[in-house]
């Protein structure tokens, strides 16, 4: 077994899935309610068979074995318009997924569609606290929707009150794409006392330049791993060259 090249080819495999973790990251800076990951990195510990080296020691290899999501808030940008929401602290919108499953956001970019529903701009319906969609009439004029989740006209008539959830656990949610989550491990509970802003939506808390910085290190780190293991080659080479070369008389 060749212990130094395989730790040093674990390291690089780990090393390329945190590259693609990063460039992820990257490439959704701009959307909306997105929430950067991480890679999770343990030691592998593997211990050699008794009779396989002469050393009796252990050799450690380097194990990506998940994510983690990075729940800190966005900062808010203005908009202005009457649809896009964010939630100010604790909780998610909720909406209609794939399959009738419930699926969990904090991206409030929606619209009204052409029967009327509130929707993400994807089309999939936003749901109310009785966990139906909320229907707009054609004739709803000046569209208010109150800090907790009331949507109205300013002359008092109610079209239904957005759901806004939370879990004791957000670890637990699993990514469905970029900005919706589901989980089977707990049911969501109802936020109290929401507070959800008009005209405002939640950005990507991811820092770009954190994310470069990273991106730079990973990069060098993958290099010199691979210049490693090419030393490493080139030394087993010149051994066996000593090793298989013919004693002189």
């Amino acid at each position: 077994m060749d212990n130094t090249t395989y730790i040093a080819l674990s390291r690089q495999m780990g090393l390329q899935n945190q590259l693609e973790v990063v460039a992820n990251n990257l490439a959704n800076v701009n959307t909306t309610g997105y929430k950067g990951t991480d890679s999770l990195f343990s030691q592998y510990v593997f211990k050699l068979d008794q009779n396989e080296r002469t050393f009796k020691d252990k050799v450690a290899f380097v194990h990506d074995f998940g994510l983690v999501r990075n729940l800190s808030q966005g900062v808010f940008n203005y908009t202005g318009n009457t649809f896009d929401l964010a939630i100010q602290g604790d909780g998610y919108f909720v909406i209609n997924g794939r399959g009738g499953a419930e699926n969990y956001t904090r991206a409030g970019a929606f619209t009204k569609n052409a029967e009327g529903f509130l929707t993400t701009m994807e089309g999939r319906l936003v749901q109310g606290t009785n966990t139906a969609p909320i229907n707009i009439p054609a004739d709803a004029r000046n569209v208010v929707i109150q800090g907790d989740g009331t949507v109205a006209e300013p002359n008092g008539r109610t079209f239904g009150q957005l759901r806004v959830v939370r879990f004791d656990n957000e670890r637990e949610l699993k990514q469905v794409d970029g900005t919706a989550f589901r989980t089977d491990a707990e049911q969501p509970k109802a936020v109290d006392r929401p507070k959800i802003a008009q005209g405002l939506l939640e950005a990507s808390n991811v820092v770009p330049v954190t994310e470069i910085t990273r991106l730079i290190a990973l990069n060098r780190a993958y290099q010199e791993t691979a210049r490693m293991i090419s030393q490493e080659d080139d030394r087993k080479k010149k051994a066996n060259d000593v090793f298989t070369r013919p004693a002189q008389a």
